[in-house]
């Protein structure tokens, strides 16, 4: 059985990672392409901390691929696998697609990182890193029952649209934590989901098209009542502002929850009195402590004080609201997920 493992964002566990210098170690990385939004700053901040791991000579040297399907993705893990490697780090854009590929390096005896998107049911790999998306889940189902608190005492329905990311273990995790939540209160069959999710693909323009959509169709009634959004990524949440923000039907709204912590995101709601946003740190800085997890699986080392033995380790968050956005504007992780993108 899987052990998981929280981690925390902290210098001491970069020099606990990374600490001897690793002569002759080549380190493969994967993930999915973009120049832009959340993954672009991913990629960025992977090439970023594999340069300073070969500047610093923690690692002779590195081989980056990129690939926005899963058979680009597979071009380019057998580009590396033929360079030779000490370790891969897989971001993987499809799980199931990824699947034979990943086992491959396995059976190449090559020690294979997983970072956030998880390929479900698979075994074989030195360990797999995320962050702790069934954890955010859970954090945004209790804020919403404090948040509604009230009107749930007094029998009220709380109606609401889903936003998802995509198919993935991601979305599923986030989706599930929440429902978990909401589920197990006395209040679960007052939580009203008025259509089924919109899959967005994590896109600023799907999720403006869904929202006009929603306005166009729905009945009058349902638009007066929606009392709460729910999404699974700020930017999905700026396409949905851009459409709602000064719609006087949406009478009842007042939450809309998100994933990110993306300073763009919070100023939009720093400039309205209605809907408040919470969202969760979810950082594009988290990919380098995936590239500090495959130094250490190359070098047969520990991480963050733990043998590496195919367990997930698992990334915390941190909930970010009105009352809590000064404070994260002044912590590390806001520090570190800014450091490489002005």
């Amino acid at each position: 059985m899987k052990k998981l493992i929280a981690l925390a964002l902290t210098l001491m566990m970069v020099f606990s990672a990374v600490s001897a210098l690793a002569e002759g170690v080549k380190i493969g990385i994967v993930t999915p392409d973009a120049d832009h939004g959340f993954t672009g700053e991913s990629v960025a901040h992977a090439r970023a901390e594999a340069e300073a791991l070969k500047a610093a000579g923690v690692i002779e040297d590195y081989m980056m691929g990129v690939g926005n399907e899963a058979a680009k993705q597979i071009e380019r893990l057998d580009e590396i696998i033929a360079w030779g490697p000490d370790a891969i780090v897989l971001w993987p854009i499809e799980g199931d697609q990824l699947r034979n590929e990943a086992q491959k390096i396995v059976d190449e005896k090559i020690p294979l990182i997983i970072y956030d998107r998880l390929i479900e049911n698979f075994k074989g790999m030195s360990g797999e890193i995320m962050g702790d998306n069934v954890a955010i889940g859970n954090q945004m189902g209790e804020y919403l029952l404090k948040f509604y608190e009230e009107d749930l005492k007094a029998g009220k329905t709380i109606t609401y649209l889903l936003f998802i990311g995509d198919a993935s273990t991601v979305s599923k995790q986030r989706t599930q934590g929440m429902l978990d939540i909401l589920d197990a209160s006395e209040y679960k069959d007052q939580f009203k989901l008025l259509q089924d999710g919109f899959q967005t693909d994590w896109s600023n323009a799907k999720s403006q098209e869904f929202m006009e959509n929603w306005l166009t169709t729905a009945s009058s009634e349902d638009i007066k009542e929606l009392d709460l959004i729910v999404t699974h990524d700020d930017e999905i949440v700026d396409g949905i502002m851009t459409v709602i923000r000064d719609d006087a039907a949406l009478e009842n709204l007042r939450l809309i929850t998100s994933v990110g912590g993306r300073r763009e995101t919070l100023a939009i709601f720093d400039a309205v009195e209605k809907p408040a946003l919470v969202t969760y740190f979810f950082s594009p800085s988290m990919v380098r402590e995936a590239i500090r997890l495959g130094v250490a699986a190359a070098k047969g080392e520990e991480y963050a004080g733990q043998k590496i033995e195919g367990q997930i380790f698992l990334i915390p968050t941190i909930e970010i609201d009105k009352e809590s956005k000064a404070d994260y504007e002044k912590s590390q992780d806001y520090i570190d997920r800014y450091s490489i993108a002005d």
